[in-house]
């Protein structure tokens, strides 16, 4: 090939067209009876014949990259290096995304826990139960943060509301208080899922022939030779179709996946059923010996007591430590959240002679 030019890779081909169509309307007149289908194979340099002894394809489609020798099979490790024609390894991907099934485990709530306060009003009334609204209301509170030891704070003697109306004819204790209440949850394992992997493995590779783009025809590039398992294919990036004719022959690959997958955290909804209960006694005397009236108490509401000897005094009130009886959650949470992401995804068109 003496006198011929130096070879020039399959870039500069392109370049050098692009620069060739910029310049077609200047030239129109001068050329408009002559054929201008592509490179030369000759070279253009007297006469010099050029002949690609490697591979000869078709130009590159579109939008599409020049040609690339692909290697694509299932994994890495069985894959060749880049062959000594087109040594430089462009790219690395990978395609056909296997993602193993992920599921959360089921959330569960444990019985409720909290602690308990005794009532903070007790109030007398100059009727019985049943009429005790609107009728005359005489305040016998226990003392702030009551525990229930024998306390005659805010004692009421025994006398009579008005001309002859008893003033303590019955009693309503207020609700005990929860405090502080709330499930144990439970349930959903926090070990990692089974990482994705895939199903295929692409090796990209470029070089340049001797006689670089020349030595075929005019629709065609000289190209390294495909070595046994190898493709001469283009890429492009994103998802798209290929032609019909030459590179027709289609591959997605990615270049990464992101698993943002996992379980949302299990949580307990608001304790139901749950109560606290004492026993609470009134008593007529200051020192807790004379209950006038026993009755046990809880948090579900107020409770009213008749006295069963009107017009007596209250001379103090004492109470069990109150018990605190569990309700039930209802559990929340254990959802999967999140996805496996393909990354980078690219489209490969292989040649099919």
């Amino acid at each position: 090939m003496s006198g011929c030019p130096d070879a020039r890779n399959v870039a500069e081909f392109y370049d050098e067209t692009e620069d060739a169509d910029a310049d077609a309307g200047s030239d129109a007149g001068d050329d408009a009876g002559d054929d201008d289908a592509g490179p030369s194979t000759s070279g253009g340099d007297g006469g010099c014949e050029l002949v690609c002894e490697e591979d000869c394809v078709p130009l590159r489609p579109g939008d599409f990259s020049f040609p690339l020798l692909a290697w694509i099979g299932p994994d890495e490790t069985s894959a060749p290096p880049c062959p000594d024609a087109a040594p430089v390894e462009q790219f690395v991907w990978h395609g056909d995304p296997i993602v193993p099934p992920a599921a959360c485990g089921e959330c569960t709530c444990g019985p409720s826990y909290g602690a308990c306060a005794l009532p903070s009003s007790i109030d007398a009334h100059a009727a019985p139960c049943a009429s005790a609204e609107g009728a005359t209301t005489t305040p016998t509170d226990p003392p702030k943060y009551w525990e229930g030891a024998c306390a005659a704070d805010n004692a009421i003697p025994a006398e009579t509301c008005g001309t002859s109306t008893p003033c303590v004819q019955s009693v309503t204790i207020g609700p005990l208080v929860i405090t502080d209440e709330a499930c144990f949850a439970s349930g959903t394992s926090t070990a990692p899922f089974d990482a994705p992997s895939w199903g295929t493995f692409a090796r990209l590779c470029e070089g340049i022939t001797p006689t670089g783009y020349a030595g075929c025809s005019a629709a065609e590039l000289c190209v390294p030779k495909a070595p046994a398992g190898f493709r001469q294919c283009v890429q492009r990036t994103g998802i798209h179709d290929c032609p019909a004719e030459g590179y027709s022959e289609r591959f997605v690959f990615y270049e990464d996946f992101e698993d943002t997958r996992a379980c949302s955290d299990c949580t307990c909804g608001a304790p139901d059923g749950s109560a606290c209960v004492s026993s609470l006694a009134i008593h007529a005397d200051a020192a807790c010996t004379s209950p006038i009236v026993t009755e046990d108490v809880s948090s579900d509401g107020p409770t009213c007591l008749d006295l069963a000897t009107p017009g007596q005094a209250i001379g103090a009130k004492s109470a069990t430590a109150p018990v605190y009886r569990p309700g039930t959650c209802q559990a929340q949470g254990g959802e999967l959240l999140g996805d496996v992401e393909l990354l980078g995804p690219r489209t490969l068109c292989c040649h099919v002679p």
